[in-house]
Formats: structure tokens, C-alpha cells, sequence
């Protein structure tokens, strides 16, 4: 039950696609968290057949197969004696594991059935080798953690349980460029290819309106670059180069993307997000509550100076009227469009948020939650806010829990966008 409640709280995570308003505790966000429900060790692979090899791992002992064909299984075989998973007296210690001690002490910590190095939770911490653990790493057509499985055929990116597939959105759904070009469902809809519509996006460049490029994999890259940089809606979707979800996940331009959504970037004259569109003309800084230095028809609003323009913003957030109703059932403090934006102030002692509220030592929210332990602080995407909680480059390879949400470094969604999880080296 417990792996069941995980991977469907990952399937409502892949529907947020919207604001990220409000909640506490919560990642939301344009990846998705694989968590201890999602671990990927030596059981089975991508189809779900026995893999063969000595049983001496918590992995092998737990899965259900005579993995050395001596005709015993998993704590029936000898091979499995000793391991804390098969021993009648349990590990004491218990807790999550992703920490170097806890990866190395032979117990299978939190209980889902995989000790140390074999449990997701300690790919990359410790002596255990990184796991695929990003739309980019599942598709960047190199065995990440060297375990034999390649992108979505290795469980860390993909895993079926129950009929139902979970893991990154670049494998769950028909939408990178090697499976929108092998001539499979993939995802099972009944669409194959470039007959899918998960396979759109400026970064998918097997396929275009007019049905499969025939580009060869060698050229995959240089096209990608190239539709993600020429600040045109390839695809017709709405989003110009990096502000396209597809390039987001799979052009190195736009992995360090900046931010625009708020009123000191959606007037400083800079396309901050690198998607085409500068300040206004950016959807992004468009109908949004608090943001006041673009009208409702993206024209820009000129104001005197910043004080102008924070008490604008501040009588937006104020007025009980939910301005962006199309972005969620949120008003005033209650939009990230008001908590978040450093101009804001009338928000400062009733939410969490800012520069400012979040590094002031106060539950400005009441909600138990100070500065950077409140989602509102951790989820900023802006870097400069609580920049020690995994979504930094530094706090993404740390082997630490910065956020202390039970997932390290590359397998925490937050981690998505840095350098250190999503670019890889090519294969020589």
C-alpha cells in the first residue's frame, strides 16, 4: 500500500501544471519526485522478467525469483542468508535512507524492501553509483548508473505497477525522441510516433507538422539546439524556445534558464528566462496577480519608481478580488504572484515567500512552518532564495537531504533544472 500511495501521489503531481499556489510540504513543479515508492534496484527490468544472476542482494532476495536457478527463492536460498531483509531479527535502525551511513550499513532502512546501495534513495550518495534521475539523464542515451538498463528501460525512469506506468513525464508518456521515433506505442494510447501528441515540442525534432524528419540520432542534438534557440513556437503551442517544456527537459541553452514572473523582471528590459520574449511580450509576466508593470493586454505600465510600483502591486494583492482566476482558486497572499514578488510588501506578515519572508526568522503564515521549512520559501525558484535547499548546483551534489523531504541531490524533482543532474556527458 505504501509504494501504491507513493506512485499515485506522483500521477497527481504530473497534472500540476499550473500556478504552484499554496499547500506546505509539498513539491510541485515541472518534474517529478521518484521516490522510496519508485525504487529501482536488480529484480527485474523494464519488462518485468527475472533477471538472472547470484541471489545475494536485498534487491534479488525480495523479488520473487530464483535469480541463480538452484531452485530457491530469495530467503530460501542460501545465497541470502545473513541479509538484514531474510534475518528474523531486524535492523534497529529505521529512517530514510539516503544518507552515506545509512547506505552502507546492510539494513534496509526504511522498510520498502531494498538496503543501501540498492535502494533509490542511495543512487548517488556514498560509494553508490548516480541513477537516471531527470527527463534529461532517461534520455540522453547513456547508462547513467551503469546497471545495465538504458533511459526508459531502467527502472529508475519508468516502473508499471498495476497496469499503470509512473516515473519521469519524458518515459511515462510518449514524449522524448527516441520513443516518438521507434515505431512504438510506447505509452500504450493507441497512437504510435509522431501520430502521438505527446510528440510535439520544439525539443522533440523526430517529428514536425507534417509527420517524422527522418533525422538520424547523430543530428538529434544540433537540431534541438536549434529549435530551442530560434526564438520562434516551432510546435504552435504557445512557447517559444525555453519556455517550452520539451526544451526545458533536452537543449543544454535552456537547463540555465533564468526566471521571469515578476515585476522587477517583467521590467528590466531582459528576456531573464531565455524563452524569445522580453518583460511584457512573456506570458509569463501576463494576467498574473501582483504583477503590475504589465496590463492585462501585455502592454507595460510605466511607473515612477519602485515604491510606485509596490504600492500598485500592494493594493492588487489587497483588494479580495482573485485577479488570475485561470490559475487556480487563489487571492492575494494566497497567490505565489503576491507572496513571492519582493516588491510586494502588504504580504510580508501574512505569508512566506520573498527575499524578505523567508530569510526574517518568522512563521509569517502561521502555519508552523519558518523561512526556508515552508514550501512557499524551499520551492522559490529563484536561487537566491534559501539557496542551501536542493535546487542549488551546490545542494544538488552534496549527497545531503538539504530539504529534508527524503530525497537527495538528483532524486529530488527540485533538483531538475541544475547543471549537475540534467547535462550529461555524451558518450564517447
Amino acid at each position: 500500500m505504501k509504494r501504491l500511495t507513493c506512485v499515485l501521489g506522483m500521477m497527481l503531481a504530473l497534472g500540476a501544471c499550473g500556478d504552484d499556489d499554496g499547500g506546505t510540504g509539498t513539491d510541485a513543479g515541472p518534474g517529478t519526485d521518484a521516490g522510496p515508492g519508485t525504487d529501482a534496484g536488480g529484480d527485474t527490468d523494464g519488462g518485468g522478467e527475472c533477471v538472472m544472476g547470484e541471489e545475494n542482494t536485498a534487491a534479488l532476495c525480495s523479488d520473487g525469483c530464483d535469480n541463480d536457478g538452484d531452485d530457491f527463492i530469495d530467503c530460501d536460498d542460501f545465497g541470502c542468508e545473513g541479509l538484514p531483509i531474510c534475518s528474523a531479527t531486524p535492523c534497529e535502525t529505521e529512517g530514510p535512507e539516503n544518507t552515506p551511513e545509512a547506505c552502507s550499513d546492510g539494513c534496509d532502512n526504511d522498510g520498502d524492501g531494498f538496503a543501501d546501495c540498492d535502494d533509490r534513495g542511495c543512487a548517488g550518495v556514498g560509494d553508490c553509483d548516480p541513477a537516471e534521475a531527470s527527463n534529461f539523464a532517461c534520455t540522453d542515451r547513456v547508462d547513467n548508473d551503469g546497471d545495465g538498463f538504458l533511459d526508459c528501460d531502467d527502472l529508475d525512469c519508468r516502473r508499471e505497477s498495476g497496469g499503470m506506468v509512473f516515473g519521469f513525464n519524458a518515459c511515462v508518456f510518449e514524449q522524448n525522441n527516441t520513443s516518438c521515433s521507434d515505431g512504438e506505442d510506447n505509452d500504450g494510447d493507441g497512437d504510435v510516433d509522431c501520430d502521438d501528441e505527446d510528440c510535439t515540442g520544439d525539443g522533440i525534432v523526430v517529428c514536425d507538422a507534417d509527420g517524422a524528419t527522418d533525422l538520424e540520432e547523430s543530428e538529434w542534438a544540433a537540431a534541438i539546439a536549434a529549435a530551442c534557440g530560434d526564438e520562434t513556437d516551432n510546435d504552435g503551442n504557445g512557447f517559444i524556445d525555453c519556455g517550452d517544456r520539451t526544451c526545458q527537459w533536452f537543449a543544454p541553452a535552456c537547463l540555465e534558464r533564468g526566471l521571469e514572473g515578476s515585476n522587477a523582471t517583467c521590467s528590466d528590459g531582459e528576456d531573464n528566462d531565455l524563452d524569445g520574449l522580453t518583460d511584457c511580450d512573456d506570458p509569463d509576466c501576463v494576467g498574473r496577480e501582483g504583477i503590475v508593470v504589465c496590463d492585462d493586454e501585455g502592454m507595460a505600465v510605466e511607473f515612477a519608481d519602485d515604491d510606485a510600483i509596490t504600492a500598485a502591486a500592494d493594493e492588487e494583492c489587497s483588494n479580495g478580488t482573485n485577479e488570475d482566476p485561470d490559475r487556480g482558486d487563489f487571492t492575494d497572499c494566497g497567490d505565489f504572484g503576491c507572496s513571492r514578488d519582493s516588491l510586494v510588501t502588504t504580504c510580508n506578515d501574512s505569508a512566506e515567500g520573498n527575499a524578505e519572508t523567508c530569510a526574517d526568522e518568522m512563521d509569517n503564515d502561521g502555519n508552523s512552518f519558518t523561512d526556508c521549512d515552508d514550501f512557499a520559501c524551499a520551492q522559490n525558484p529563484d536561487p537566491a532564495i534559501c539557496p542551501d535547499v536542493e535546487k542549488s548546483e551546490a545542494a544538488c551534489s552534496d549527497g545531503v537531504d538539504n530539504d529534508g523531504n527524503g530525497f537527495v541531490d538528483c532524486n529530488d524533482f527540485s533538483c531538475d533544472r541544475a547543471i549537475v543532474c540534467r547535462q550529461q556527458e555524451p558518450e564517447e
